[in-house]
């Protein structure tokens, strides 16, 4: 299915049919339902007030978000990723010659500053900022390419990850954690995991198909209901293989015979390639990967149409604020988490409060200011460390972010 056409000049006049070439708030939203995801998942709420600890059941709805939310809250964390990195480098009309190498060595220079508050988070045991900063820097040879490249490379890479992936934990083993925090640079050898490990396996297809949707020029109408439609599509064809593999075929009761299996020990079955939670399986799902990338596209779709219609965009406009400083408001939660001290699961009320102060204080931000503050700390490394006009930047995420119904 092609989704949308890529028009070749920079500087063609907007379609009829094109939305209103202001920041695309629904990419925000987007962003920002990832991290309250991610922060649910982190806070791992049990109980309404009062946590409940196992072996006891937690609240039977709290219960199923867990379930449904870990390792997903983190793929549409990463599949978010992918969408950045197109838009930082021209999305849907990427340049070339200098204003191209301009892009690429700022995002270099993004993932060499991030990297000290990275391996600060990995002390922690927080993994995902460290490989964000060696994804970026691996993706930059892919920012060339149009969407429908990105595309057929991002569906290529869900089929072989996984697989590979099945492989090389049923009959090599596990591939052990690298350490933690600053004393990862004292073991450079451990700095393999972060560029061919399970979390990249995994990780590729999200990412490169994350680079496909910034691609498209979202602007347009028609290329966000085709988005939305593909989106749904994956989605819709991703349950349907898990839920044949997992009952007709049997794999749910195969699964359950061996749980839980050693990894080297070749006794996981092949039919656990189509199978996703709860099963944990996530990193070794051929569904999984393919229902998220389907996941995320009908999100953006669905938001950014959302979001273009006056009270869906007032109604949104803080949530689109958090996403908006996606890095400092992912950073501000693991802040906001610690002064429990309580070994975990906390409440939900712990959950619901670290939501309100993130939304709360991002809005207020964004009333002022253009970018968080670490997002200003990284753009002005950036700007500093490789000079130049910064039109990708400007051309992928727009110059003007308002509230809506206000002028």
């Amino acid at each position: 299915m092609t989704l949308g056409r890529v028009d070749d000049a920079p500087h063609a006049a907007p379609a009829a049919s094109a939305a209103p070439r202001d920041r695309l708030l629904g990419l925000d939203v987007v962003r920002a339902v990832a991290i309250l995801s991610m922060t649910f998942v982190h806070v791992w709420p049990t109980g309404w007030w009062t946590p409940i600890h196992p072996p006891a059941a937690a609240v039977p709805v709290l219960g199923w978000l867990d379930v449904t939310l870990t390792n997903r809250a983190m793929s549409l964390f990463i599949f978010c990723a992918g969408v950045s990195i197109a838009l930082v480098t021209g999305g849907a009309n990427p340049p070339s010659g200098r204003a191209m190498s301009i892009a690429r060595r700022r995002l270099a220079v993004r993932s060499a500053v991030m990297f000290p508050l990275a391996l600060a988070l990995l002390q922690y045991g927080e993994v995902i900022l460290t490989l964000y900063c060696f994804w970026f820097v691996m993706l930059i040879p892919l920012t060339r390419l149009r969407a429908r490249a990105l595309f057929t490379i991002a569906a290529v890479c869900a089929v072989i990850g996984p697989v590979l992936r099945f492989v090389l934990l049923n009959y090599v083993g596990r591939w052990p954690f690298p350490h933690e925090g600053f004393s990862l640079l004292l073991h450079p050898a451990d700095l393999l995991y972060f560029v061919a490990g399970p979390d990249t396996l995994y990780a590729s297809a999200l990412l490169i198909g994350g680079m496909a949707v910034g691609r498209l020029d979202l602007h347009r109408r028609e290329v966000r209901a085709r988005l939305t439609a593909a989106g749904g599509a994956v989605v819709a064809a991703s349950l349907a293989m898990w839920g044949l593999a997992a009952g007709p075929f049997g794999g749910a009761a195969t699964l359950a015979a061996v749980h839980p299996s050693r990894p080297g020990s070749g006794e996981l079955p092949w039919i656990a390639l189509f199978i996703m939670r709860p099963y944990r399986m996530y990193d070794i799902s051929l569904p999984m990967g393919a229902s998220m990338i389907g996941l995320g596209m009908l999100l953006i779709g669905v938001f950014l149409a959302v979001t273009d219609t006056r009270l869906g965009g007032r109604l949104l406009w803080p949530v689109a604020a958090m996403g908006s400083v996606a890095l400092t408001c992912y950073v501000l939660h693991f802040l906001l988490i610690a002064p429990f001290n309580d070994p975990l699961p906390y409440s939900f009320a712990v959950f619901a409060g670290v939501t309100v102060v993130l939304i709360v204080a991002a809005a207020a931000w964004r009333r002022r200011w253009r970018r968080g503050p670490l997002e200003w700390l990284v753009h002005r490394a950036m700007v500093w460390a490789v000079p130049g006009d910064g039109a990708p930047e400007r051309a992928g995420r727009g110059l003007t972010w308002r509230v809506p119904g206000l002028r």
